[in-house]
C-alpha cells in the first residue's frame, strides 16, 4: 500500500486528510523536525508481537512505549515484544521498513492508540514511506482502525 492507496482508503470513507511530502526521515522524531511540528503531534507506530497476533501501538513521537502497560491491557501474563525487522518486512511488504502506518496492510492487526493522541484534534501519521506523512483527525484514525485507547506511554 503506497501513500496513494492509503489516501484512497481515507477518501473512500469520506475522511478529511492532508498528504504531506517531506525530506527522508528514519524516526518519528526526525519526521516531526522535518515537518516543523512538535513531537506530540506526530504519531509513531510500533508493531508488537503477542500470543494472539500483532498489535500496532500508536503513540506520540515524543514519548516512549511502556510495554508493561500494554501487557496489563492484555491481562498480564501474555508474551509481548517488539517485532523484529525480518518480521516487519514479512508482515508489511507494502510499506517501507520502519514506516508502518496505523492502518493498511493486514487487517487482523489490533490497534491501540495512546490517550494523548486520542485527545488531540489532529495528528500526523506515516504514510507507509519515509518521505510522506498524512495529517488527519485523531477521531477518524480511531474509527478507521477500530482502535482501543489507553495510556501506553512510559511515565
Amino acid at each position: 500500500m503506497t501513500a496513494v492507496e492509503l489516501t484512497r482508503e481515507l477518501s473512500s470513507r469520506n475522511l478529511a486528510y492532508e498528504l504531506i511530502p517531506h525530506s527522508e526521515t528514519m524516526t518519528a522524531h526526525d519526521e516531526a523536525e522535518a515537518l516543523g511540528v512538535p513531537g506530540f503531534e506526530v504519531a509513531k507506530t510500533l508493531v508488537l508481537v503477542t500470543d494472539t497476533g500483532r498489535v500496532r501501538a500508536v503513540l506520540p513521537a515524543s514519548e516512549r512505549l511502556d510495554i508493561h502497560k500494554v501487557r496489563e491491557l492484555f491481562g498480564g501474563g501474555k508474551s509481548i515484544r517488539l517485532a523484529t525487522e525480518p518480521e516487519l518486512a514479512e508482515a508489511y511488504p507494502m510499506f517501507e521498513l520502519g514506516a508502518v502506518p496505523p492502518f493498511g496492510g493486514p487487517e487482523d492487526d489490533r490497534t491501540i492508540v495512546d490517550r494523548r493522541l486520542a485527545e488531540r484534534q489532529s495528528i500526523v501519521i506515516e504514510a507507509g514511506s519515509h518521505v510522506e506523512s498524512v495529517r488527519m483527525r485523531a477521531a477518524d484514525l480511531i474509527a478507521v482502525t477500530q482502535a482501543d485507547t489507553a495510556d501506553i506511554c512510559a511515565d
